[in-house]
């Protein structure tokens, strides 16, 4: 039996007619959703593409000559794009933007890539909202041009000369280059590799499409906010590819929610296998590699999906323990739904709705972004954005807290929503933060310190950069459901299907009597979850799946399953690929739990009748030291004298009524 993968596939059977049938279906479904390109639109994105090529090599010559190369050099010098993510792997939808990647040999460096090709960039009149972010964990120059949206990374590799035929692939390549270079290769090489990685490309294509809507119309599909992004997503159907690498689409969709759905996180999931005795013996890139037995960190990665280009990495470090669980429980729920469209009770409408994020919970958290220009917003926006994760997980470490949903979509307020910014026309983004609430908690909320954290890990973080204005604001607001209308405009609070918890599908538009429902707004400490009844079939599918060897590498044999019993099977895992799954580590873990829990409980819970309410990024007073890392002065800070309430608060809050902090 041919191998794909780490381990041997489930199943080589192929498609039957109904499932063929089913994969047309799909396929139609998807192109309802306005989700492929015509053929205009695609021979535009090649143009561009084109376009942006020559002017990578009419750049390098330059650069050539000015730095005396010998005219013969000179020609011969070269440079090329190349192209990864969506648009590489052929998933790339309307309107979509490109990834892409500058490569370069050695005489050109990363500082004539901010200067003067961002200086051609800016001379060309097709280009429009140009920037660069040089200080990014991977460098990139953003930009439209002729309205196509692309990002282009940076690399140069130590070679004289980069021609038309130049590949990735070798590792060797790697030597000798800086960090940021390694990582803008990573993003092409990682997406080479998947696609060697799968038996049947066009299957993948279209599987991954569908996952991709699916994972956006159900708010989860975001790398920087602590989901998959897509890199994840990608790994994930390849390998549900690989498990059944003669299935068809249909069956891939279904299968990936079945195994994602049973798959015993942490245990990683690998594409190839992970064997240090093929990779170049460069040790500041191995020491890169995710590795749970050297590097301590990589042991508490909650969800970790493995990159199969060297060095082997998790695509997923930004998952915190609420958007795993939100992502495994929509798994389940598309599973079930998945079951109901094989036996044609639903369609794959059903799995597609866009679901209304608003009806999923109570209570939010409303985290505001203004700045005087929009040059800056799209500076400081970005570097808030990629803050946010850690705000969820602070939120997490709060007792009151269950669950923390973060919006991946980004509001616009409106035009007569009080904001307290003191300049005029500022730039707003709006990010919604979804609350689940733990009722068996105090009546008092207290979410002041973690506020605060948050404030001054995003002041230290724009300090750093140098870009930091006062004028730059970040600001949370405590919103109620049936106070969204007031912030953003009504066709947002109400688009899409209504989520009814502890059901798999959804079922019915959103109304907006149902939004302004006050009998489950009144008491933030009543938790909107309900309990959810165990479904056998469900159940039975999870031993068998949790059974399976699905994680096994080439160098380590099968081990024995064990013997089915009462309780939840796991999947045997070889010594290199062991995470968190020992006793130790098991010890460990207990040991930080309850130091976390001690933690906790030493931390001032009781209800107070005061609060100190902080607002973000005030002026910094000037004559403070440089290098000091500024502090919010102490005149921003307000005591507040609450009444006594009949019902729980928000202590953080100024105004119940207004639900601002001031």
């Amino acid at each position: 039996m041919a191998q794909y993968g780490v381990s041997q596939p489930i199943s080589m059977q192929g498609p039957t007619e109904e499932e063929l049938k089913l994969s047309v279906e799909l396929e139609q479904e998807l192109r309802t959703f306005n989700y492929f390109e015509t053929e205009e639109e695609l021979q535009k994105r090649l143009d561009v593409l084109r376009r942006i090529n020559h002017l990578v090599k009419n750049w390098v010559k330059q650069i050539s000559i000015q730095k005396n190369l010998l005219p013969e050099e000179v020609e011969r010098a070269g440079g090329k794009l190349f192209t990864f993510g969506s648009y590489r792997l052929g998933v790339y939808t309307r309107g979509a933007d490109i990834d892409s990647l500058c490569v370069t040999p050695r005489h050109v460096d990363r500082t004539d890539f901010f200067t003067s090709f961002f200086q051609c960039l800016k001379e060309d009149e097709n280009v429009t909202e140009l920037h660069a972010v040089e200080e990014a964990f991977v460098p990139v120059i953003k930009l439209k041009y002729s309205e196509i949206e692309l990002d282009i990374l940076f690399a140069r590799l130590p070679l004289k000369e980069i021609s038309d035929t130049q590949t990735l692939e070798d590792d060797n390549l790697l030597r000798n280059l800086d960090d940021k270079s390694v990582r803008s290769l990573n993003g092409c090489r990682v997406t080479d590799e998947i696609l060697k990685c799968i038996p049947n490309q066009a299957t993948f294509a279209v599987a991954l499409r569908a996952i991709k809507l699916w994972a956006k119309n159900r708010s989860i599909y975001s790398n920087s906010l602590g989901f998959l992004g897509g890199v994840s997503w990608a790994i994930l159907v390849a390998r549900t590819c690989q498990l059944y690498p003669n299935a068809c689409p249909a069956v891939i969709v279904e299968k990936f929610f079945l195994i994602f759905s049973t798959w015993q996180w942490p245990h990683p999931v690998f594409l190839k296998d992970n064997d240090s005795s093929q990779r170049p013996d460069i040790q500041t890139l191995n020491d890169l590699v995710w590795d749970p037995r050297n590097r301590v960190t990589d042991r508490y990665h909650l969800m970790p999906i493995i990159t199969p280009a060297f060095p082997e990495q998790n695509s997923t470090f930004n998952v915190t323990k609420s958007t795993r669980t939100i992502m495994t429980k929509e798994f389940k729920d598309a599973f079930q739904t998945m079951l109901e469209i094989t036996s044609k009770k639903k369609t794959w409408r059903n799995l597609f709705k866009e679901v209304n994020f608003f009806s999923r919970y109570r209570h939010f958290i409303c985290l505001l972004c203004a700045t005087e220009t929009k040059e800056d917003h799209l500076v400081f926006g970005g570097l808030v954005e990629s803050k946010i994760r850690h705000l969820i997980s602070f939120f997490e470490r709060n007792q009151c807290i269950n669950l923390c949903h973060i919006n991946p979509k980004k509001y616009k307020p409106l035009a007569d929503c009080e904001l307290f910014i003191n300049y005029e026309d500022p730039t707003v983004t709006l990010w919604f933060v979804g609350l689940e609430l733990n009722k068996s908690m105090l009546k008092n909320i207290d979410l002041t310190q973690e506020i605060q954290q948050f404030s001054d890990l995003v002041l230290k973080a724009a300090s750093a950069t140098g870009a930091y204005k006062s004028t730059m604001i970040v600001r949370p607001f405590y919103v109620r459901r049936k106070d969204l209308r007031n912030w953003i405009p009504e066709d947002e609070v109400v688009k899409g299907n209504k989520y009814v918890n502890g059901k798999n599908t959804v079922l019915s538009q959103l109304s907006q009597k149902e939004v302004d429902e006050k009998n489950s707004l009144d008491d933030p400490c009543v938790s909107s979850t309900k309990s959810q009844p165990s479904c056998s079939k469900f159940e039975n599918s999870v031993q068998t799946v949790s059974s399976c060897p699905l994680l096994h590498s080439k160098s380590c044999p099968n081990m024995e399953v064990p013997p089915t019993t009462n309780e939840p099977s796991f999947s045997q895992l070889p010594v290199e690929n062991l995470v968190l799954s020992n006793e130790l580590m098991n010890s460990n873990l207990e040991n930080i739990e309850s130091q976390e829990v001690k933690m906790k409980k030493k931390r001032s819970l009781s209800p107070s009748a005061s609060a100190t309410v902080v607002e973000f990024f005030k002026v910094v007073n000037e004559g403070n030291d440089t290098n000091d890392i500024p502090q919010i002065p102490s005149e921003t800070q307000v005591n507040i004298t609450s009444p006594p309430a009949k019902r729980p608060r928000f202590n953080f809050l100024r105004n119940s009524q207004s639900s601002t902090i001031l």
